[in-house]
């Protein structure tokens, strides 16, 4: 019976060491995934393929064009399934390293459900985390290549109040993307303070390419807010980039175009831009926009005829419904100045039907409403960590007080006993020590210090007017500390009563129970009549009424 148990329990223990060791395989590949990533997301991918499933990805992933090097994986028991039916970290780290590698790698994106994954392991740390901060900017990717501006703002948005480094390229990249879905709304001011933003980063300065990205949307922003001075030079700052991509060197003479147009109507500077741009397009069917500008170029300078045939090459692209509405609405006008009253109506009538789907499709409230969303939820957390703080404080300051207190009463009992110089009698017992009042006490200290040596040659000096002659700093120290002997037992009582009286005013206050005047008490320490009564002042308004009776009321005996 005990060799079965013993070789159940070496059997658990093997089970348990080869799980370990299967952690730790995982957990050191999708390190290396990461690594990988941002370096070579090709190799990361096939890394995460032979983490997820270790059967040949052939079928899984079909060769397909450059752009798009995969397929999107199965749902449900699929490739991914052994690990994150685990439902542990390494399940949600392997989900956001999935999709930002096939992000990266240009595999399209169409479900946020490996995305999610990630985000509801997370959730909204309360402490800023790097591997949350990326979990929520991948899933605001996911809703980006989906084209869903307000789920991807609300995504960028989350991201960014968790990276815990704001001095980061995904940081950086979650600034920017945000400012792009602003663009799509038309909110130009939201978009122009998170390129600004983004562009300020030191990151941002250090990598020329997204600074190039940056400064381009930057300029559009201007633009569409009719500061054409400030988006020439964004738009002049991309083109003396070197790191530019062409694509954006050839955008800019459209930008160039409309600057040259809107603002100044330079109608041949304009048009020479428009035109090289229109020649180098790539995709005829998406430059309706460019068509536009032409024939706003060619209506403003009177040639009608042309205007409308650019207009009318607008209306032959499929891609940009804005452009093709402002086409309609052109087309309209030019033909009432051309004398087609026909065709007038029914452009009109195009108009005024895709206007409805152009206001659907600008839903900045959605958005307003996630970013007023988020800010309230910014200073919520702000205040709450402000109160925290406070209370933090107030519970240490408590503690402080508590300790010094502690500390004077451990000092008060272990205070000397009245000295041996007191006449026989005097000296009172533990029971009288604790019922005598303050008045009965400084009575004592005052009589304690007239029965010494000292005052009886204090008293002589002043009746022969000589104290002043007679005193230095041996003499000093020696009347302080005949003082201090005679108050001793009076002392820790008034420091713990009246908290608020400094090492000076302790001293003063010694002197006033002993019988000293102000006039004598400056003639034995080192300070000025004026300073003391100005200490008199001041520690009135620091002691009790009781102290104040104590300390002022009596006649002074020096």
């Amino acid at each position: 019976m005990k060799r079965i148990a013993f070789q159940c329990l070496c059997l658990l223990l093997l089970a348990t060491l080869s799980s370990c060791r299967r952690d730790a395989g995982v957990h050191d590949a999708l390190a290396r995934a990461e690594a990988l990533m941002e370096t070579d997301p090709d190799a990361a991918r096939a890394l995460l393929d032979s983490i997820a499933s270790p059967q040949p990805q052939s079928s899984l992933y079909p060769p397909q064009s450059p752009r798009y090097r995969g397929a999107e994986t199965p749902k449900g028991k699929g490739a991914w399934s052994p690990l994150l039916q685990e439902g542990k970290g390494e399940a949600a780290l392997y989900a956001w390293l999935r999709t930002q590698v096939d992000y990266k790698c240009y595999v399209p994106l169409t479900s946020d459900s490996l995305a999610r994954i990630a985000t509801d392991y997370y959730g909204k740390p309360r402490h800023k985390d790097y591997h949350a901060a990326m979990a929520w900017y991948t899933l605001g990717c996911v809703y980006t290549e989906m084209q869903n501006d307000p789920k991807a703002v609300d995504a960028y948005l989350t991201a960014q109040e968790l990276f815990p480094d704001t001095v980061n390229r995904y940081y950086v990249i979650a600034l920017f993307n945000t400012g792009k879905h602003y663009l799509n709304r038309h909110m130009y001011s939201e978009a122009e303070s998170r390129f600004l933003a983004a562009k300020s980063n030191p990151y941002c300065l250090r990598d020329s390419l997204q600074m190039a990205y940056t400064d381009f949307n930057l300029g559009l922003s201007h633009m569409y807010q009719s500061r054409f001075r400030h988006a020439e030079e964004d738009f002049y700052a991309v083109l003396h980039n070197p790191y530019t991509p062409p694509l954006f060197r050839k955008d800019i003479d459209y930008q160039l175009a409309k600057l040259n147009f809107y603002e100044s109507k330079d109608c041949a500077t304009s048009l020479s831009y428009v035109n090289r741009f229109i020649a180098q397009a790539e995709n005829p069917k998406g430059i309706a926009s460019a068509w536009v500008l032409k024939g706003n170029i060619m209506a403003h300078s009177q040639q009608y005829d042309s205007a409308y045939a650019c207009y009318q090459n607008a209306l032959a692209c499929h891609t940009d419904i804005y452009a093709r509405n402002q086409a309609n609405k052109l087309l309209a006008h030019i033909s009432q100045l051309t004398q087609k009253n026909d065709s007038a109506e029914y452009y009109s009538e195009a108009y005024q039907s895709s206007l409805d789907s152009i206001y659907n499709s600008f839903g900045r409230e959605e958005i307003d409403s996630i970013r007023n969303t988020h800010r309230l939820e910014t200073l919520r957390l702000e205040k709450t960590s402000k109160t925290v703080r406070l209370l933090s404080f107030g519970i240490v300051a408590l503690m402080v007080a508590a300790l010094l207190l502690w500390a004077l009463r451990k000092r008060r009992h272990s205070l000397p006993s009245v000295p041996s110089s007191l006449p026989h009698g005097a000296a009172p017992s533990d029971g009288d020590e604790d019922s005598m009042t303050h008045q009965e006490r400084a009575a004592r200290c005052r009589e304690r210090f007239q029965q010494s040596a000292l005052f009886a040659t204090l008293v002589e000096d002043l009746r022969q007017g000589d104290l002043s002659a007679k005193m230095n700093q041996a003499r000093r120290a020696e009347i302080r500390k005949a003082v201090a002997d005679a108050t001793s037992d009076i002392r820790s009582e008034l420091m713990l009563d009246c908290p608020l009286l400094t090492r000076e005013d302790l001293e003063y206050c010694e002197y006033m129970l002993s019988g000293f005047s102000i006039k004598t008490m400056a003639e034995c320490t080192t300070y000025s009549e004026h300073a003391l009564e100005s200490r008199k002042s001041r520690i009135k308004n620091k002691v009790s009424p009781a102290w104040k009776e104590i300390l002022f009321s009596n006649d002074s005996s020096l």
